[in-house]
């Protein structure tokens, strides 16, 4: 990482630790959790892994989106890679060694957490996330990562919706990593021009089966 040091100093770490818990959501500065070198290879990594679209959640929550899943989580079952070498090399690069110290002392973990999900998301005009809460999909999900991976769009906000107070607009800028509480209702508004993409994965300290209770359907559709 470019600013070793910045990231791991245990005042940076303190801000962006008491912003989460404070706000529920707190954004990092491009070049500080990731290089652009980083990126670019997740980027170059995600071309090779089959898109879907998706147009409804695990509680019928509505959306338009393209999605590539890199790590699954299905109720019941183990977290696992789905598109083989690809997922493989993207949940290793996120797993490097400071990065998940620095992430689990943002969110005042006190024991190692997992990646139970991950997964691209590609928003074109007229694309959306309804408004939801991650803990539909898995319970455990504490902490959702979401790493900007595009600049040329127009809407497109985050909004999160705090169990007290005004709802929080993020207008995400490339390489910056939002990680909000998956505790929070929150959505993606309207994109109205260009192309939104995003890597996002959810952390727990839950490495069991998804304990999410669920009537399996063949049209059943997971989404964050």
């Amino acid at each position: 990482m470019s600013d070793e040091a910045g990231l791991l100093s245990e005042d940076a770490l303190e801000k962006y630790a008491a912003e989460l818990r404070d706000k529920g959501t707190v954004v990092i500065a491009p070049e500080t959790l990731f290089t652009q070198h980083e990126l670019a290879r997740i980027d170059q990594l995600q071309s090779d892994i089959p898109e879907e679209e998706v147009r409804k959640g695990d509680a019928n929550d509505s959306h338009n989106v393209f999605v590539k899943r890199v790590r699954v989580d299905p109720p019941g079952h183990y977290p696992s890679n789905a598109s083989g070498t690809a997922s493989a090399q993207i949940i290793q690069l996120l797993e490097r060694t400071e990065r998940v110290a620095a992430l689990r002392n943002i969110f005042g973990a006190s024991s190692k957490y997992v990646i139970r999900r991950c997964q691209m998301h590609r928003m074109v005009s007229g694309s959306f996330v309804g408004i939801h809460l991650d803990a539909e999909s898995d319970p455990d999900f504490e902490y959702s990562v979401i790493i900007q991976l595009a600049r040329d769009f127009e809407g497109g906000e985050f909004v999160v919706y705090p169990s007290e107070g005004e709802p929080q607009v993020f207008c995400p800028k490339m390489e910056t990593v939002l990680i909000t509480t998956c505790s929070f209702w929150h959505e993606v508004r309207p994109v109205h021009a260009g192309e939104r993409r995003s890597l996002v994965y959810f952390c727990s300290k839950h490495s069991g089966a998804n304990r999410r209770i669920f009537e399996y359907s063949a049209v059943a559709r997971e989404i964050g």
